[in-house]
């Protein structure tokens, strides 16, 4: 599949690290459905894409933790579910955008993942 050029507001790195999801209840906000482990494939300051063998749906809330590329510090934030791919052996890449996300959480994250790129 080839990829589309596109313009990016943020550096994309190709990384991948552990990602935890937990997907939120849309009827009871604060009760968590389930927890997902994952692994990143690519990540940017306003997204990233992941690798998981459950099956999530498109817009479904998703809050994220792991760890910052080239620190110690743990990122937690929410993201939205915008497509998803199957791949051959059955697992899925999941495109997720960061929402409620501050311009400074937004540059902080971008600067260590461009710090990861060097």
């Amino acid at each position: 599949m080839a990829e589309k050029e596109t313009k990016r507001d943020y550096v994309r790195v190709n990384d991948e690290f552990n990602v935890r999801l937990v997907r939120m209840n849309d009827t009871a906000p604060h009760a968590a459905l389930e927890i997902y482990n994952s692994k990143s494939i690519n990540i940017s300051g306003n997204g990233l894409l992941i690798n998981t063998k459950e099956k999530l749906d498109v817009g479904s809330i998703l809050n994220i933790t792991f760890m910052k590329p080239n620190t110690f510090d743990f990122f937690k934030g929410v993201g939205k579910v915008v497509r998803i791919e199957q791949d051959q052996d059955d697992s899925f890449r999941v495109g997720i955008n960061f929402i409620n996300l501050s311009m400074d959480d937004m540059r902080e994250l971008d600067y260590y993942i461009t710090l990861a790129r060097s």
